[in-house]
């Protein structure tokens, strides 16, 4: 891509680079604007828990 058609994508779409963290924040500013309350994002984890598994 050259400078010019890179800079008009970005016009288009502004937060396309924007990490996950900062998604989650903007979203809970705007829940908190209208509902007054904030949401728990679920964190995905790679950890296991084996006690889990004998049951």
């Amino acid at each position: 891509m050259k400078y010019e058609e890179v800079r008009q994508y970005l016009k288009q779409n502004p937060y396309c680079f924007r990490t996950l963290k900062e998604r989650e924040e903007e979203m809970n500013q705007r829940i908190m604007e209208r509902e007054g309350r904030r949401i728990y994002f679920a964190k995905a984890t790679r950890k296991f828990n084996d006690e889990n598994i004998n049951t």
